[in-house]
């Protein structure tokens, strides 16, 4: 299987390993990974630093892994894009608390972020609220899709991220 992975990746076999790129390192770390038929990989940061094509062919092949039901991936990253590749499940962690949990695709279609003038937002029920953040011109609210009421926008993970890093309580004038 390594040696199969090395073929795959295009590594070269008598080039010093101190003379590797980190693509090129980061690739033999999965021919590692994946010579001992883990079922389970627990990768932190995996694609970070990588170029857009080594990261696509390592994302690639985290795909390919998945596809086997007893294959599992937890994967901590703060590349949003990777995990709306690949990622079947969202867990948000911020300053050490969950912040949410959820399949990827409940996710993005279940909230919406609604642009409000301060008039409208003041006329929200709070109960509706999930959270909020403050804009130059607008109060941007996090709800459930099923109770917006002003214009909006399906939210991306990185979008999500955002609305609930930064604290959910302002002050309106």
């Amino acid at each position: 299987k390594f040696w199969d992975m090395v073929k795959r990746f295009k590594l070269p076999h008598k080039q010093k390993l101190k003379t590797f790129s980190k693509g090129m390192k980061v690739k033999l770390a999965f021919c590692v990974a994946f010579s001992h038929h883990a079922k389970l990989l627990i990768l932190d940061e995996a694609t970070s630093g990588l170029d857009p094509l080594i990261r696509d062919e390592i994302l690639d092949l985290l795909l390919e892994f998945i596809q086997k039901e007893d294959h599992t991936v937890l994967f901590s990253t703060h590349i949003t894009s990777d995990l709306e590749k690949v990622a079947d499940y969202i867990l948000y962690i911020h300053e050490g608390k969950k912040m949410f949990m959820d399949t990827k695709d409940d996710l993005m279609e279940k909230y919406v972020i609604m642009h409000c003038t301060q008039d409208e937002y003041q006329k929200l029920p709070s109960s509706k609220i999930i959270r909020v953040i403050k804009q130059p011109y607008q109060i941007d609210v996090l709800v459930e899709k099923k109770e917006a009421e002003y214009t909006f926008d399906t939210p991306t993970l990185e979008d999500l991220m955002r609305m609930y890093s930064k604290d959910n309580y302002i002050e309106i004038n």
